[in-house]
């Protein structure tokens, strides 16, 4: 649904890497529903960089954004470990964050953030958005079919292979607060919680599989680096509607034939989604009485990867209709509570309960017929 194009709401972004290139182009694109107002970053050449390339205002410091009256929303693009300290001051500031996630790198944190927005009354969005892809919501309208129960096995895969080889800034990535089930993990048990609901209890097996690592590519090419944090984790899923399942996240080097995909499987068929990502990847469905892979049309036309500006558009369309948005703070937190919890069972080597629940959020009105 497009906005009149006097109710477009200001975006500033917050953090000017790479990322933000691709929100940047793809707010651009919806100059009805949102006004890119402009971009900060703590180093200078990038938020001059990004304003020449995108247009609007170069911010001297994070104050000078919060304190714009013509800044609605902030998208809060910076690592991992600042997601918290760039939330925090814009809630308080009075203004709608969509954040890129993890939503924070502790529980303290999240829940503060949390209870933040509600005490202030501003909307928390946040990563990963990428459930609301055509194709995902295409699986998951699928998958909710029998309800949720009837998915009796879940595994999803985020194989990210070596991220040093084609990410010039790799190490913030492989540090203590960050790995693979932080930074992509949480695609696929985003995925996952929308499609089957809340986990009830993980198990977790955590490794650092490469402890030395080389930059490939960029300025740094050649730095050898250390890896803090697990750069492979496997955990088990025991969610609240009975399923269980199985996640994979990794950095390690190599090839994965199964990268980023997700199975589920009932007694009488099974789906598969060829990507955890991608809006317009494959979706499948097996009968298991005849053993017969088939497509499954996705239930609208799907964009051709991924639309990096679509939970802010949900965002905005939700502020202007009085609606919850899809992207919740509180789904991010039941995430980052289960990647937390894997990790605490990999270190115990016992099972860990997660305490945190979210309400499951509805399918896009175009995916569920509305």
């Amino acid at each position: 649904m497009s906005m009149p194009k006097q109710n477009a709401m200001g975006i500033a972004v917050v953090g000017c890497g790479r990322i933000a290139q691709s929100y940047a182009r793809s707010l651009l694109t919806d100059p009805e529903r949102v006004r890119l107002v402009g971009g900060y970053d703590i180093i200078a050449e990038r938020t001059d960089q990004f304003a020449e390339t995108f247009g609007g205002k170069a911010y001297p410091d994070y104050d000078a954004v919060l304190s714009d009256s013509d800044v609605d929303i902030i998208a809060n693009l910076t690592t991992q470990q600042a997601h918290a300290a760039v939330t925090g001051p814009a809630l308080h500031a009075g203004k709608h964050v969509h954040s890129e996630k993890p939503l924070a790198c502790d529980r303290q944190e999240g829940l503060e953030l949390l209870e933040l927005a509600a005490a202030t009354g501003m909307r928390l969005s946040c990563s990963p958005f990428t459930f609301l892809g055509e194709a995902q919501q295409t699986f998951i309208r699928a998958a909710r079919e029998g309800g949720p129960e009837s998915v009796r096995v879940a595994y999803s895969e985020m194989n990210w292979g070596a991220i040093e080889r084609r990410n010039p800034r790799p190490i913030p990535f492989l540090q203590h607060g960050a790995g693979p089930l932080l930074d992509v993990g949480v695609y696929a048990l985003t995925l996952l919680t929308a499609a089957l609901g809340p986990v009830g209890r993980v198990t977790g097996f955590a490794q650092i599989v490469q402890p030395e690592r080389v930059i490939r590519t960029g300025p740094d090419a050649g730095v050898h680096f250390q890896v803090e944090t697990p750069d492979q984790v496997l955990g088990g899923l025991e969610f609240e509607c009975g399923t269980v399942g199985r996640i994979t996240a990794s950095f390690r080097d190599g090839k994965s034939k199964q990268a980023n995909g997700t199975e589920f499987h009932a007694h009488d068929r099974s789906l598969f989604l060829e990507s955890n990502v991608s809006f317009d990847t494959n979706v499948e469905s097996c009968n298991l009485d005849t053993d017969e892979w088939t497509p499954v049309p996705c239930v609208a036309p799907p964009f051709k990867g991924v639309e990096w500006g679509r939970a802010v558009f949900d965002l905005v369309d939700s502020l202007r209709t009085g609606t919850p948005q899809h992207c919740t703070g509180e789904q991010a937190y039941h995430v980052l509570d289960i990647c937390l919890s894997i990790l605490e069972a990999a270190g115990k080597e016992c099972p860990v309960d997660v305490v945190s629940r979210f309400e499951i959020p509805p399918l896009m009105s175009w995916a569920s017929g509305e």
